[in-house]
């Protein structure tokens, strides 16, 4: 073995090796890369469980089925085709399909077939779930703000925009389109 080769170290990746088995030391993130990439990483984890403890305690809700009920709330006539509302609200279609089933056992949405196409599956907001909605919204976005925007200034608040834009943009671009447009800074 070559010296050179004695640095190098072997990654499976999902039953095969990347990069023809050896990583090299440039093929690894940077301090401030690996650094960042784990505050980031901390936030997508530990944000939501979070946000999953209060939505729990005050509403018997995951955040993920917060999320649709939010999503179903901001529709047209609160009703949104399934395929739509999993990009909203930001689930995979299997899982939502799982959350929905939930929601509707509790009686805080309903399915049907869309009238104009019988093979969509419209899912639609039901009073009871406004209520709930009515009752946990303004927690909730009190728990976002002291997490979240309290903690941030204007300039990072629109950094924070620009950042996680331009990094969900490519992952589900549908999910952007979706949003409302940027307001005027």
């Amino acid at each position: 073995m070559l010296a050179a080769e004695s640095n190098l170290t072997r990654i499976p990746f999902r039953g095969k090796y990347r990069y023809r088995g050896v990583v090299t030391t440039s093929d690894r993130l940077s301090p401030q890369q690996d650094r960042t990439w784990s505050l980031f990483v901390g936030v997508m984890m530990w944000l939501p469980a979070e946000l999953d403890v209060y939505l729990e305690q005050v509403a018997d809700l995951s955040h993920a089925e917060f999320g649709v009920l939010r999503c179903l709330a901001l529709g047209e006539d609160r009703e949104i085709h399934m395929s739509r509302l999993a990009a909203t609200a930001s689930v995979t279609p299997s899982h939502l399909s799982r959350i929905v089933g939930r929601l509707e056992k509790r009686g805080l949405l309903a399915r049907s077939a869309d009238p104009t196409d019988a093979r969509k599956t419209l899912a639609r907001l039901t009073p009871a779930g406004d209520r709930l909605l009515a009752e946990v919204e303004p927690g909730y976005v009190a728990e976002v703000r002291s997490r979240v925007f309290d903690l941030l200034g204007d300039r990072q608040l629109d950094q924070l925009e620009d950042l996680a834009e331009a990094i969900l943009t490519p992952l589900r671009g549908e999910c952007v389109d979706l949003l409302p447009p940027r307001s005027a800074r």
